[in-house]
This record gives C-alpha cells, sequence and structure tokens, in this order.
C-alpha cells in the first residue's frame, strides 16, 4: 500500500511539473469546489483523527493556495448554479461540520481572514446536551492507550473484566459496550465517567483534558459570534445519522435539526449535509419536501452543471492531515476528478462488454 502511495504522489508531482494541474484550472474553472473541514486542533488530537482535527496551520497553507491560483470565495447557493456567480475566479465553498469549539476557535478566524463565509452544519443533538462527543472520546482513549491488557472493576458487567486491547475484536467489545454505558449517563456526569473511564485504561485525566472543551461543541453564545464573524448555520441532523431506507425517520431527524437552530434563535437554515456521507435514492424527495436548497455529501469531485436533483447530491473533498500538498493541489485542480471519470467510464466500458460476451454466450446455447 507504501508503494502504491508513493507512485501515486510521483505521478501527481510530474503531472503538476508538466503544467497539467495549471491547465485542468483553466478547463474546469467554472466548475464550483466544496471543501470540508471539521475541528480545529487544541492537543494531540490532529495525530489521533487527523480527518477530524486540523491545525491552523494546515488550513492557512491551503486558504493560501486557493488564493494564488486564483480561487475566490462562493457560497453553496452559488457553487450550485442556484444564484448567478458573480466573481471571474474559481469558485470554491467552505463548509465545516458537527459545531466543533475547536473550529470556532481555530479555524473560523482564519478562513474570515481570507474573506470566506463558511457553512457550519451543526449536529444538534450534542450541541443541545453540551457534553463531550462520545464516540470521539472513545476513539481518542483506546488510541492513546495503545495494545495493553486492562481489568475492569465496578463499571458495568458488559465491561467489567479482563481485555486484551491489542485484539481487535475485544477491542470492538469493550468499546460498544463502554459507549451503551457512557449513553446511559447523565449530562451532567458524563465528564466524570468519561475521566474515570479513560483512568481505569492508564489515561489520567489531565492527558484527556476535556476541560479544554477538544472533543465538545460550541455554545449558542459562541454560534452566534460565528455568525456575526460571517459564518451560517446549517443541518447535520438532530442525530448524526441518516437511515437508508427510512425516509420518515430521517424527515423527522432534520425538522429536530431545524427546530433546534431556530430556537437557539439563529436564521432559517436551507442546507443540509449527510451525517457521516450516508443517503440514498430518496433523499432528493425527501429534502425537496422540507424545502431543503442543497445537500452535502462526502464523495470529491467538481459540481457539474445544475439539474433537478443534483443539488441534493453535491460533491465535497474531506481535506485532512493525511492529504498532503500535491494531492490537495490534484484534487482542487481537478486532476483526481479526471482520473475518477475516466476510470468510472473504463468500469463501465468493461461492464458492457461482459453483458455483450453474456448474450452472445446465451444466443448460441
Amino acid at each position: 500500500m507504501k508503494l502504491k502511495r508513493f507512485a501515486k504522489l510521483v505521478v501527481l508531482h510530474v503531472a503538476k511539473a508538466a503544467g497539467v494541474l495549471a491547465l485542468l484550472r483553466v478547463v474546469t474553472r467554472t466548475q464550483a469546489r466544496v471543501l470540508c473541514y471539521h475541528g480545529g486542533n487544541i492537543g494531540d488530537e490532529c495525530h489521533f483523527n487527523p480527518k477530524l482535527f486540523c491545525t491552523a496551520e494546515h488550513l492557512e497553507q491551503r486558504l493560501r493556495w486557493l488564493r494564488a491560483k486564483g480561487f475566490v470565495p462562493t457560497s453553496l447557493d452559488e457553487a450550485a448554479n442556484l444564484r448567478p456567480r458573480v466573481n471571474t475566479g474559481i469558485p470554491v465553498a467552505l463548509t465545516l461540520d458537527d459545531g466543533w469549539y475547536s473550529s470556532g476557535r481555530d479555524l473560523l478566524p482564519l478562513m474570515a481572514k481570507y474573506a470566506h463565509r463558511p457553512v457550519l452544519y451543526l449536529h444538534t443533538e450534542v450541541y443541545e446536551t453540551g457534553t463531550p462527543v462520545i464516540p470521539v472520546c472513545l476513539g481518542y482513549i483506546f488510541w492513546k492507550a495503545g495494545p495493553k491488557k486492562v481489568t475492569l472493576a465496578g463499571f458495568d458487567p458488559a465491561m467489567d473484566g479482563h481485555w486484551q486491547l491489542a485484539d481487535p475484536v475485544q477491542q470492538r467489545r469493550l468499546r460498544a459496550a463502554a459507549e451503551a454505558w457512557l449513553g446511559e449517563q447523565s449530562p451532567r456526569l458524563l465528564a466524570e465517567c468519561i475521566e474515570r473511564f479513560a483512568t481505569a485504561l492508564g489515561l489520567p485525566a489531565s492527558s484527556l483534558d476535556l476541560s479544554s472543551r477538544r472533543f465538545s461543541y460550541m455554545t449558542n453564545e459562541e454560534l452566534h459570534a460565528a455568525v456575526a464573524a460571517g459564518c451560517t448555520i446549517e443541518m447535520h441532523g438532530h442525530a448524526h445519522k441518516y437511515i437508508v431506507g427510512e425516509p420518515a425517520s430521517n424527515r423527522m431527524n432534520i425538522e429536530a435539526c431545524r427546530a433546534r437552530i431556530l430556537d437557539a434563535g439563529l436564521d432559517q437554515p436551507r442546507h443540509y449535509c449527510y451525517p457521516s456521507g450516508v443517503f440514498d435514492a430518496e433523499a432528493a424527495n425527501t429534502l425537496r419536501a422540507l424545502n431543503i436548497a442543497t445537500a452535502t455529501t462526502c464523495l470529491p469531485g467538481l459540481i457539474a452543471a445544475d439539474d433537478t436533483d443534483a443539488r441534493f447530491f453535491l460533491p465535497r473533498f474531506l481535506d485532512g492531515g493525511n492529504v498532503s500538498m500535491i494531492e490537495f493541489e490534484a484534487e482542487m485542480s481537478g486532476l483526481l476528478h479526471v482520473i475518477r471519470a475516466l476510470l468510472k467510464r473504463r468500469s463501465m466500458r468493461n461492464v458492457v462488454v461482459q453483458e455483450s460476451e453474456l448474450e452472445l454466450t446465451h444466443s448460441s446455447v
């Protein structure tokens, strides 16, 4: 796998040196790009999950490059061709998922510095409780604890006992049991319970550092401050999930999210982001019935000309610390988009050939 990635990076560097990236930026200059970030970075969480937590230095490197190469800030409405574009540069819209405190602290000021007015897709369930995000805290605890043997007592029958964290099956079982146990705790006691579990795995509370709010979302006051700085608060679901094949449940979840945003004294939200990038064929009908203007996916690409449903499945590139600068440049310039399209066309052509051969076989029988 490392060799394959090395070969990919070499090819991208060669393409850049040959002027391919610059040429494609010209060819695709009318097609908007959407970028996705999540939280900033307060401690070492960027090493734990570089897609979820982004350093300010990383973001500024990206924003500086975008400005230098002729990219200009745009809105989601403009990106989806719902409003006429008023600029002549390459349009790029910035989005932030979830509502992390650190994104307000570290990322929003930088975006404003480079004249971007980002969208923040708010996950309202955790925002409402004001608690640390349980699955992320647990992921960090297990990452920090490492492959060790632990013995737990006094937690829950499903958790108490001897565990070998080096065993992926055992680790998954313990993590699921811990998540269920923590989910039963009152919001007032949740941080204390998370710290207790972390300590049992050899991670002191000072190392977890929940007081820094690096695993928590913004408060109501902080959301309003973000809006005052040019950010728009939009919908990411009340519960962080989209259930395939259950349009009624998805509609209720989105409506609950919208209600919480309005209850917070914020403007009527018009845009939606699929939690974890999950969607289905029924999504367009669900969102249209809710008068939602656009919805973003986690599938990278350039936005094509708008049609009836394309605005409900906007491509979006998830940048992060595990994305090299040359990969970022290739994605934003359109090279990786072109390569994916060629591979898809080739794959479809192979399917057609196989079907034709099958028909010939059947006709000869």
